[in-house]
């Protein structure tokens, strides 16, 4: 089954890095995905310039140039990602704690406040990519999850 997505890349023109934050069903909800990335890292860019390329790509230059997230349209043959999730039980978020030895400051997404569970849920478009990651207490990924 072929559908039209819309996929945030955060892009640096300096390095040459170009990272993917997540695909939706439309430009809107992936703008939206951007804002709360934002939003979870308390920046603010109210002067963010919103410019569409030849391609029809958007770019948002936010700070400067060199630093712009680009939503590219594309078509995938699968479904997106699930944005829905189930919580881990207390057993699991405690085995996992103890498996990566995480200190209290580091938590796992079952152990963030609802609000911030929403914002990454909206930021990165992908549950199973949610439960990769740990934490700080305000929702920003610290590091991803090693597999042991």
């Amino acid at each position: 089954m072929e559908q039209t997505v819309y996929t945030n890349y955060w892009q640096n023109r300096l390095s040459n890095v170009k990272k993917e934050h997540g695909s939706y069903s439309n430009e809107e909800e992936a703008i939206n995905g951007i804002k709360a990335w934002w939003e979870l890292h308390k920046e603010d860019y109210p002067h963010a310039e919103y410019k569409r390329t030849n391609s029809g790509a958007l770019e948002i230059i936010y700070q400067d140039d060199d630093h712009f997230y680009r939503i590219e349209k594309r078509t995938i043959d699968k479904p997106l990602p699930s944005q829905k999730y189930k919580l881990r039980k207390k057993g699991e978020i405690e085995a996992l704690r103890s498996r990566h030895n995480l200190h209290e400051e580091a938590y796992l997404f079952e152990e963030l406040a609802e609000p911030y569970q929403d914002r990454l849920i909206q930021a990165m478009a992908d549950s199973t990519k949610l439960r990769n990651y740990v934490y700080d207490n305000e929702g920003r990924p610290i590091r991803k999850l090693q597999a042991k």
